[in-house]
């Protein structure tokens, strides 16, 4: 029997390039290189090491604006066997809640499913919000903050990173599963597969597709309002140079500003 994964991915702005809308207090995607968030590589990459070992059919499936095919067609590039890209201005300025409803949407519409990956969190947004609320739109189980995911005997073995310790978890499919940041070396493309994914290409949904309400989806399904926004400035910093001669000097203006503790040595 074929297992059916799923991964849920999400093209990011370069985390070096991001510039936050004055007036939508949104990023502003059209400023910045785009990339595949790289949890949710290493979501993919978890899920392919299953498929290395079991009979395994892998779905990526997206929530963005056109251009996001690009990532979608990255992970075929890996590996993955299909794309979908949920795209349709209905779906724009969503935050966490309506793109986990879109996202379960789609799943669901997908049929049958076994595993569903995601990376634990995004470098836009840093909630780790989606994949859970994935797992509670669908009722399904979840296994998060995974550092090492298996799959045998019909079960998913997943060791999950605490605080104070490792938990491993064994649940039985299906189940969400969110994949540490730097949980696995993401393997690179092949010619081959990038060739075989730009053939296929990505299918493209819409929210008629979906069959979900607009009001649903979007700004106007978003509990979340950004009232106001500002830029925090580093502060300016200076260098100094001091002769040896004027250590002693220095040593003492920093312990009278209280930046070092020097205490008396006892003879």
């Amino acid at each position: 029997m074929t297992l059916e994964i799923v991964v849920m991915i999400k093209q990011v702005p370069d985390s070096q390039e991001v510039e936050i809308d004055p007036v939508t207090k949104t990023l502003n995607r059209m400023k910045a290189r785009n990339v595949l968030n790289v949890a949710d590589d290493n979501a993919l990459e978890a899920a392919l090491s299953i498929k290395d070992r079991v009979d395994a059919h892998i779905t990526i499936v997206s929530m963005g604006p056109p251009m996001a095919d690009e990532a979608i067609l990255e992970c075929m590039g890996k590996g993955a066997d299909r794309g979908v890209l949920l795209t349709d201005r209905a779906f724009a300025g969503a935050d966490t809640y309506p793109t986990g409803l879109a996202l379960a949407a789609a799943i669901t519409k997908l049929g049958k499913y076994d595993l569903i990956f995601a990376g634990e969190e995004t470098s836009d947004s840093s909630t780790g919000h989606v994949g859970p609320g994935v797992a509670e739109f669908l009722g399904i189980e979840q296994i998060t903050y995974t550092h090492s995911v298996e799959f045998e005997d019909g079960y998913v073995i997943g060791e999950r990173e605490l605080e104070d310790g490792v938990e491993i978890v064994r649940a039985k499919p299906p189940v969400v599963v969110t994949v540490l940041l730097g949980a696995n070396i993401p393997r690179r493309q092949t010619l081959r597969k990038k060739i075989d994914a730009i053939r296929k290409g990505v299918e493209t949904w819409t929210i008629q597709n979906l069959g979900i309400p607009a009001e649903w989806v979007g700004f106007k399904g978003s509990p979340t309002i950004v009232r106001s926004m500002k830029t925090i400035k580093e502060k300016e910093r200076a260098a100094k140079m001091v002769r040896v001669e004027e250590i002693g000097g220095l040593v003492r203006e920093l312990a009278g500003n209280g930046i070092i503790n020097v205490e008396a040595e006892e003879k």
